[in-house]
């Protein structure tokens, strides 16, 4: 398959690894996300990578798409993505089936609030976690707590949240078990247990 060129009012980025890496994905630019830096996504996917082999990898507020394409390419089982703006959630619903990866990756779109408590109704559960809210909007704080309400999550699931490291201090982290905190100058990934009830 040859690689479409991104046009003027497009972004584009590239797998950096698995099974499809080098594809590029386009996304609509639509002035309100970018995919991050690349050596952002290598850290933090290097770091997962022994998690995210075979998990049911939930991606919150997926933007340009770039993190769950990433996770499917390192071997997730099934990546779920959900973000709320449909242009971005039907760019990559199209080029995953464009990538025959259709039944592994599936971009909802959906408002994140809305999203965790229909999916803890109906009993879905995963083991990764990611979310990368927009910044200065006190969306990690708001995400945990409606994580906390409507569990999603299993006994050993892993969360990942990414944020400004202005922030840091400011996030509600009631409830999670911080396991450390990754910093990459102005960007902090924050990787957290949930912890035991009872």
């Amino acid at each position: 398959m040859v690689a479409r060129t991104p046009k003027k009012n497009e972004l584009s980025f590239t797998v950096i690894a698995g099974e499809l890496k080098g594809r590029r994905i386009i996304s609509p630019d639509l002035g309100v996300t970018r995919p991050p830096l690349t050596r952002l996504r290598r850290s933090i996917f290097d770091f997962l990578n022994p998690y995210v082999e075979l998990a049911r990898y939930l991606d919150l507020f997926s933007g340009t798409g770039s993190y769950l394409f990433e996770a499917v390419s390192r071997g997730a089982s099934q990546a779920v993505g959900i973000e709320a703006e449909p242009r971005l959630a039907d760019a990559i619903n199209r080029q995953a089936h464009e990538f025959a990866i259709a039944r592994r990756l599936d971009c909802r779109c959906q408002d994140v609030f809305e999203a965790i408590p229909r999916m803890h109704e109906i009993g879905e559960r995963f083991d990764v976690i990611m979310m990368a809210p927009p910044q200065y909007k006190g969306l990690v704080s708001d995400t945990l707590s409606t994580m906390r309400q409507h569990e999603i999550t299993t006994a050993e699931s892993l969360i990942i949240a990414q944020h400004d490291t202005s922030e840091t201090d400011q996030i509600d982290w009631a409830g999670y078990h911080i396991q450390q905190q990754r910093r990459y100058g102005n960007t902090t990934f924050t990787v957290m247990l949930t912890c035991p009830t009872g």
